[in-house]
This record gives C-alpha cells, sequence and structure tokens, in this order.
C-alpha cells in the first residue's frame, strides 16, 4: 500500500496536569504502602506503578516523605466516613448506627485504609507519619465523646457513665473489626458477634424509657 494512502494515527499523547499526576502518584502510594508496607514503598515501586521515571516523580513531590504524607493525608480524609455517616436526633441510635456501619465500610475501605492504616502504625513510632496518624484518632475520639456529650445532656445517655469510655469502645470496636480482616477470622463480622458485642456494649450507657401507668415515660 502506497505511504500516502496509508491510515494516518493520531499520535497525539493526552498530557495530564500536575494536580492529575499528584493524583495518581498518591492513589499509587496508597496501594503499595498496603502491599508492602512502609518500607517497602519505595520510589522505584511508586514511579513504576504510575508509569514515570524517577526523576519525573521528583517534579511533583521533592521527596519520598512527602509522597507518603499526601497519602496519609489522602487516607484520612475518609478514615473518618464510617463515623460521620450516622446522622439522627437520637444519639444512642446514631452512636450504634456509626458501629454497626464500620463493617461494611472497612470491607470497601481495605486496600485504601484498613491494611494502609496498619502498615503504617507498624512502622516506628517516632516518625511524622505515625505522629499524624495519633492526631488524626485523636480528633475523631474528640468527635465521639462529644457525641456522647450530647446524648447526655438530652437525657438518653447515662449521666454517670464516662463520656470517653464510651468513645473508645466505638473505636475499640472498629480496631477489632480491621484486625479480624487483617487476621482472615472474618466469621467474627459475617456471624454477627460484633455485632451482639456492640449492642450489649452500648445498651450499658443508654438510659432505658418505660411507659409508666399515668401514661409518661420514665427512664430507669
Amino acid at each position: 500500500m502506497p505511504e500516502s494512502s496509508r491510515p494516518k494515527l493520531n499520535k497525539k499523547l493526552i498530557r495530564k496536569t500536575k494536580a492529575e499526576r499528584q493524583r495518581e502518584i498518591v492513589e499509587a502510594t496508597v496501594q503499595l504502602l498496603a502491599k508492602y508496607g512502609v518500607h517497602g514503598t519505595t520510589v522505584s515501586r511508586i514511579a513504576a506503578a504510575v508509569g514515570i521515571a524517577r526523576g519525573a516523580l521528583y517534579q511533583h513531590f521533592p521527596n519520598r516523605e512527602a509522597v507518603l504524607e499526601a497519602a496519609l493525608a489522602s487516607m484520612g480524609e475518609r478514615s473518618s466516613a464510617w463515623i460521620l455517616q450516622a446522622s439522627g436526633p437520637d444519639v444512642p441510635r446514631r452512636l450504634l448506627a456509626m458501629g454497626e456501619t464500620h463493617s461494611s465500610w472497612a470491607s470497601s475501605e481495605y486496600n485504601t485504609f484498613v491494611r494502609p492504616f496498619f502498615q503504617l502504625i507498624a512502622s516506628k513510632r517516632e516518625t511524622s507519619l505515625t505522629k499524624v496518624i495519633i492526631a488524626r484518632q485523636q480528633e475523631d475520639f474528640r468527635y465521639l465523646v462529644q457525641q456522647v456529650e450530647e446524648g447526655k445532656r438530652q437525657g438518653s445517655i447515662r449521666s454517670d457513665a464516662e463520656s470517653g469510655d464510651i468513645a473508645w469502645s466505638l473505636l475499640l470496636h472498629a480496631w477489632g473489626e480491621d484486625i479480624a480482616r487483617l487476621m482472615g477470622v472474618d466469621q467474627f463480622i459475617t456471624e454477627g458477634v460484633s455485632q451482639r458485642i456492640l449492642r450489649r456494649l452500648m445498651a450499658t450507657y443508654t438510659v432505658t424509657v418505660t411507659p409508666a401507668s399515668d401514661g409518661h415515660d420514665r427512664s430507669i
């Protein structure tokens, strides 16, 4: 076939913006953290996962630590989703919904949060990355305490209960489910064990309202 009659191929390359490339790098880093941990998430692996040269990666981030921090920030944006999804005026039901939501959320975020999260906390405690993780967990803790305090003001949470105890209980419930998935003992979740424990736990903090003979509700 004469060269002039051959179909012309469109060889125009689609150039990605800096923001798009940075997002690709961050997403690839999160996936690598889940697979290799902090020490195994090298610049070479990150660059290879994105399909760029090592030198090109440094055009978007000054060093490996900056890439890891950006990945952690991305994880942090969705780390509290299971807590923030719950709504409604009844605080005990809201707190219970948070705990019950965690399982499905953690399943969908297993490789984008759960595994990377535990890989990071297993790294050296004194690194800036682990300090960011601790700060994020403390932020979630404070938010849960605020929810409990609201329930006390409403009269639906026992006034003598320690607000911090309830907040930590919810976080421990979430971590327990995460660890069960990591260990491969999913039956702790699928057979409803974790949910039953959560409900019994929340029942000990909840004010029970029973109808009185005079038609008014009484809390016990």
